[in-house]
């Protein structure tokens, strides 16, 4: 028999020793309705079901939270439909998030799941470029799909301050030239990067 979403969520939350406690969980399935509610609108994910968008985008999120235990300035660009930030400051009520995302029909979906979600006291979202956002501001970049992870450390590094980090989503034989620490999650098929910048950047 198949676990419920509920319980797909909780197991997560066991395998990453993420906390979890019901309002988050509830929050975290609502997300997902929504997210599944405007993609048969505009193409936000290619996931059909709100069981698709958990067991095959919430694994980011939790890798994420993981790694992310402190409070923090994170900053995700090419946020698209919101993931893996939105369930990561889910998860994370510590962090503050500003998303990024230059496409104004995303950018809407983002701005009324921050609403209904409740995130907009430390949520925030620019309708921009990562390029265009102010450089060295933040404890931690991340960014899924939107730059070959190569581009993507240059870029990242450039917007965290000295001593901050910054987060590859990838999948592993990604050429990756850095010295950051890695783990394979989600059966091995998935690569997280961390990489920690420098006072020399």
């Amino acid at each position: 028999m198949p676990r419920t979403e509920a319980a797909e969520l909780r197991a997560f939350s066991a395998e990453w020793d993420v906390p979890l406690d019901d309002l988050q969980s509830e929050r975290l399935l609502d997300y997902a309705r929504l997210l599944i509610h405007w993609s048969r609108r505009i193409n936000l994910t290619g996931a059909r079901s709100t069981a698709a968008v958990i067991s095959e985008h919430y694994p980011d999120a939790f890798a994420l939270a993981s790694r992310l235990v402190r409070p923090a300035r994170l900053v995700d660009v090419g946020s698209g439909g919101g993931l893996p930030a939105v369930p990561l400051a889910l998860l994370r009520p510590e962090l503050s998030v500003r998303l990024c995302e230059p496409i104004a029909k995303k950018a809407a979906f983002l701005r009324t799941a921050i609403r209904d979600l409740g995130l907009s006291e430390r949520v925030s979202l620019d309708v921009a470029r990562g390029e265009d956002l102010p450089m060295g501001e933040f404890d931690v970049a991340i960014s899924r799909a939107t730059l070959e992870p190569q581009a993507w450390l240059a870029l990242g590094r450039q917007l965290v301050r000295p001593g901050g980090r910054v987060i590859i989503l990838t999948v592993p034989g990604s050429t990756v030239a850095t010295a950051g620490t890695t783990r394979p999650y989600a059966g091995g098929r998935r690569l997280l990067v961390d990489v920690p910048v420098g006072s020399g950047g």
